[in-house]
This record gives structure tokens, sequence and C-alpha cells, in this order.
């Protein structure tokens, strides 16, 4: 019995340990995925990043990457938000509500000024779709 009762710990050690495992794997995918957009667009448009780059100060902060998609996610929410109901956040709204989101410590927020939510909106903006007209809106606030 003792015998089955360590095989079965042993094997709770081992999924603990590969569900870590999957866990790093997706933050240093993400990473790994924000770096080469970088990379792509320093070459192919031959432009220097912008210091208040999104991609380049989530990866500055070493932000959790697992929060990544839930930038988007803020965008779409407060997207739906303007459709359904014709009200959108200011900027500095939006701005507190990026820093929420991203759970930023308090010498993380002064590496991330509203310039850099800006540039987050701007990316949106540029949606050839035109899928969230919000972010102008926002942006229109400054």
């Amino acid at each position: 019995m003792k015998e089955l009762e360590d095989r079965i710990k042993h094997i709770e050690e081992e999924i603990e340990q590969i569900n870590r495992l999957d866990k790093e794997t997706y933050q240093l995918t993400q990473k790994l995925g924000k770096v080469m957009k970088l990379l792509v667009e320093l070459v192919e448009t031959n432009k220097h990043i912008d210091k208040n780059d999104i991609d380049y100060v989530l990866l500055k902060l070493n932000i959790d990457a697992t929060k990544y998609h839930k930038l988007t996610l803020l965008v779409s929410k407060t997207e739906r938000m303007y459709r359904k109901t014709g009200e959108f956040p200011n900027l500095q709204e939006f701005h507190q509500y990026v820093i929420e989101t991203l759970s930023l410590t308090d010498e993380d927020k002064q590496s991330f000024p509203i310039e850099v939510t800006e540039n987050l909106l701007k990316k949106f903006a540029k949606d050839e779709d035109n899928l969230f007209p919000v972010c102008k809106k926002i942006l229109s606030t400054k």
C-alpha cells in the first residue's frame, strides 16, 4: 500500500512539473513572438522602434506573457461597450485600465507612460477593417 501511495505521489509531482514547464514554454513562446514581431518591423520598415512601443515595453518590463492577450481582450471589451452604449473611456481612464490589466508594480508604472497606451490604441486603430473605431474615439480625448 505504501508503495502505491509513493507512486501516486511521484506521478502527481511529475504532473505538476509538466504543468509548470507548459506554462514556461507558453510564456517563452509569447515573448519570442513579440521579439520576432519587433525584429520584422525593424527590418521591413527600416525604422526605429519607439521606446514607448507596447511590445518593446512589455518585453523590457518582463511582463507575464500570459497577460499579453488580455490587452486585446480589453480593447475588444471596450469596443463592445462603445457599440452597445456609445460610451467610452477617455485616454487617462483607458491607460489606467491597461495598467490594471497588466498588474504593473509601482516601479513598472514609472516606465509605462501614457504614450505606451496611445501607441497601443494607434496599432488597433490602424486595422484595415476598422474593427475598433473606439480606439480613435479614445485617442481623440487626448
